[in-house]
């Protein structure tokens, strides 16, 4: 039985280490970038079975990737869980910034610090939706 995999995207290295450790030691394969360019070609290469995107990266953000993963054929039907610390930095905003991501289709939020639990149940969730 191939192992379910995922790529882990975000700017701060001691997350993907974190997600990595987290995802491994539950039975997941994991691939992690550290910017957004090198993400894309990451998920084109491994065709994970669900994607960790951080929101706020610096040069291109996650939204951008969410759009050039959703616009790709070969990925657009791939779950992409939006992890993020956007929710201390936008207070009242935070609504309808998520309200914004769920127009270009991110499956689901996790908030940071993330709660091992959470993810897990909601990665668990989406693959199984899609199995």
């Amino acid at each position: 039985m191939k192992a379910r995999s995922a790529v882990i995207i975000d700017d701060e290295p001691d997350v993907t280490s974190y997600l990595s450790t987290l995802l491994s030691d539950h039975g997941w394969e994991t691939h992690a970038a550290n910017d957004v360019q090198q993400g894309l070609a990451l998920v084109r290469e491994a065709r994970p079975d669900v994607v960790l995107l951080d929101l706020m990266m610096p040069e291109r953000g996650g939204l951008s990737m969410l759009v050039a993963i959703r616009k790709d054929p070969m990925l657009h039907d791939t779950p992409v869980v939006i992890v993020s610390g956007i929710q201390e930095k936008l207070n009242a905003d935070y609504h309808a910034y998520l309200e914004r991501f769920r127009h270009y289709r991110a499956d689901a939020f996790v908030d940071k610090p993330v709660d091992a639990a959470e993810l897990l149940r909601t990665i668990d969730g989406l693959v199984h939706a899609t199995a």
